[in-house]
């Protein structure tokens, strides 16, 4: 019975996770940096907030997430905080301005997110995430893709976290157990889980997800 319904949940597994890849297949038309997986991942946890959400993305590049988090929310809006200037730590910093393109990286964002119909559940906030701390009140999804260094990602924790409603989620891009160097990595090990106030929710490659708990 245990290997019936394992397979029973594993086959129904497969058939959300392939009506969700029809569902943002043109992400894909979208420049950025997230696997199907991850995109699939933000989607679902998207897709299961209560009516009138707010979604806070710190980190929005040219809008391969914020397309999967707007196609995903069905009563809401996404908020998208980005300097839409390619900084961002060292590292980053050099990958991105050798792929911001020509034309400005806000008209860019704005011009994928019309394209494929999703720029009317979202809100654009152009600056540093410091520059709109205790702007929004309530927080029902915050996912943190912006300074990956650890002071960067630490204050983006300690500035937006208390606002996430119990819950709520929070989820951090490019979390890898051996680069304790990372942001997202030293964050999420040394703030969120040793808080007790988050659980782990899911790891979708390199996307860490947990949920509000107290």
């Amino acid at each position: 019975m245990i290997n019936t319904n394992l397979q029973f949940n594993n086959k129904l597994t497969h058939v959300i996770d392939n009506y969700i890849k029809f569902k943002i297949r043109k992400y894909n038309q979208i420049e950025g940096f997230l696997s199907q997986k991850e995109a699939i991942a933000l989607y679902k946890i998207a897709s299961i907030l209560p009516k009138n959400s707010t979604i806070v993305e710190i980190g929005s590049w040219k809008g391969k997430s914020t397309y999967c988090l707007a196609k995903g929310i069905k009563s809401g809006k996404v908020i998208a905080i980005d300097p839409f200037d390619a900084s961002g730590d060292d590292t980053s910093a050099i990958i991105y301005n050798q792929q911001r393109g020509k034309t400005s990286l806000l008209q860019q964002f704005k011009l994928n997110m019309i394209k494929l119909d999703v720029i009317h559940k979202i809100e654009i906030y152009q600056g540093y995430s410091q520059d709109f701390v205790g702007s929004i009140s309530a927080i029902d999804f915050l996912f943190i893709d912006g300074d990956h260094s650890i002071e960067g990602c630490s204050q983006d924790f300690l500035n937006y976290s208390d606002q996430i409603k119990v819950g709520g989620y929070i989820a951090f891009h490019d979390y890898y157990l051996s680069r304790k160097e990372l942001g997202p990595t030293w964050v999420i090990e040394n703030k969120v889980s040793s808080s007790g106030r988050y659980k782990f929710s899911n790891l979708s490659d390199s996307l860490w997800i947990g949920q509000k708990i107290k």
